[in-house]
């Protein structure tokens, strides 16, 4: 759910969506992961990612985008390639669409799906130019680790969906978290660890990552190459 300062931003838009209370002593249900664009049929197939944005250009995704700042400074710096937002919280990436229309972002899409689903089953081989993935959801309690983005299928949809050279980029705070990740990108043989010399120094410069350096927080960060 998203926080309260997220819902009182989109009623200012005027593009809060409604809530939707469930009925007394009704059970909770989960339902099946959202992957789908708006206006595609549920059989449809790989996303076709020129149609989407009008265009050939190289595409950047990102999972996890949380208030847009890396995506829309991002869009903004690379107007020759094209950026696809995943955000889970619907509320998120509604605010997000709207702050990056505001800006007159042409060449960037947020939408409220799953992205660990959306790669394993709707971008095809080589379609990504370059993944990112900043400060996922550590889930750290035992019994909800399933619901972590990384694992050994999902690594394999990544890399699988970037072209050849393109680039995995992963930070978080979580250290128990983080050695998950390193483990399970490691093991992915498609993918080359980059050294910090070959990288040099980078942020994404999301806001979890300005507010953790504020704080001294470490942060644990890597890039992976598609070989």
């Amino acid at each position: 759910m998203a926080r309260p300062f997220v819902r009182r931003a989109l009623k200012r838009a005027g593009v809060a969506p409604p809530r939707t209370p469930r009925e007394g002593g009704a059970p909770r249900t989960v339902p099946p992961p959202r992957i789908y664009l708006p206006g595609e049929s549920e059989d449809a197939g790989p996303v076709d990612l020129a149609a989407l944005f009008g265009r050939r250009a190289p595409v950047e995704l990102e999972i996890g985008t949380g208030k847009g700042r890396f995506l829309m400074e991002s869009a903004a710096a690379r107007p020759d390639r094209d950026f696809l937002g995943l955000e889970i919280e619907r509320e998120y990436a509604i605010l997000v669409r709207e702050r990056a229309a505001r800006r007159g972002l042409a060449n960037l899409r947020v939408e409220g799906l799953d992205g660990k689903e959306f790669v394993k089953r709707r971008v095809a081989p080589g379609a990504l130019a370059a993944v990112h993935v900043y400060f996922p959801d550590p889930w750290p309690k035992k019994r909800h680790h399933k619901r972590r983005l990384f694992d050994a299928a999902f690594v394999a949809a990544a890399a699988s969906a970037l072209e050849r050279n393109g680039l995995l980029r992963v930070s978080s705070d979580h250290a128990e978290y983080w050695k998950v990740i390193e483990e399970v990108l490691g093991a992915e043989a498609a993918l080359d660890r980059l050294a910090p010399s070959e990288t040099g120094a980078w942020s994404s410069g999301t806001n979890y990552e300005l507010k953790f350096a504020a704080s001294g927080r470490p942060v644990f960060q890597a890039v992976f190459r598609r070989r």
